[in-house]
């Protein structure tokens, strides 16, 4: 079983933030191996308009009020290279103002997503088609007039035999107009992809501790 870094996303982000809340900015991402792979596999037959259309939805299925513009794929039918998206994107109320201080979540490419797993108990093994990793770059300007207010990192989250792990930094410039938000994650490490059902309960604590981390909220406040 190839290792995670074998199937990897590499997610850069580079954004405004508004006043209002409103995220703006350009947004590239690059899929090597089984994730590429499956991407490739699943609109083999498609037109561009449809590849654009279907990518588009994956989108605004977790952000409803996202306008995404400008999408381009780039190797889709060249598998000796990353498949590529690249985009323009605003997205309404990303951000949540009240009064003078505003609530945001850096990590713009999982915003939205819902916890992995919802019940609290498994009948069933669970599988996961394959190990895969991602690292994400999201830069974001600070709207004229706030400053961070709280921007404490989420603590980093590995389990023991290294199979899956989270590690979050968020930096801040000196003139606190610019925050930079880096993420690494890997799942699948030592070839670790079916878990019995008597795993479950550890498993779901794992995922959900990152889905916590992923989900982190940083306060800005009006000067």
């Amino acid at each position: 079983i190839s290792g995670p870094e074998k199937s990897g996303a590499k997610r850069d982000g580079k954004f405004d933030l508004l006043e209002d809340g409103t995220l703006k900015g350009s947004v590239r991402v690059e899929l090597t191996g089984h994730q590429a792979i499956s991407r490739r596999r699943a609109g083999y037959s498609d037109s561009e308009t449809k590849r654009i259309d279907d990518f588009k939805a994956d989108f605004t299925e977790r952000m409803s009020t996202a306008e995404i513009s400008d999408i381009k794929i780039e190797n889709f039918e060249d598998n000796s290279k990353p498949l590529v998206y690249s985009f323009n994107i605003s997205i309404p109320n990303y951000a949540q103002r009240t009064g003078k201080r505003i609530f945001l979540q850096p990590g713009f490419f999982e915003y939205g997503e819902k916890p992995v797993f919802s019940s609290a108990t498994r009948k069933f093994d669970v599988h996961f088609p394959y190990p895969w990793s991602e690292t994400d770059e999201v830069s974001i300007n600070l709207p004229a007039g706030f400053s961070l207010d709280n921007a404490e990192a989420p603590r980093g989250i590995s389990d023991p035999s290294k199979i899956g792990s989270l590690n979050i930094d968020i930096g801040i410039s000196k003139d606190q107009k610019f925050l930079q938000y880096n993420r690494k994650f890997h799942f699948g490490g030592g070839g670790n992809i079916l878990f019995p059902a008597e795993s479950y309960k550890s498993l779901k604590a794992l995922f959900d501790a990152f889905h916590t981390s992923d989900t982190h909220t940083i306060t800005l406040k009006q000067n």
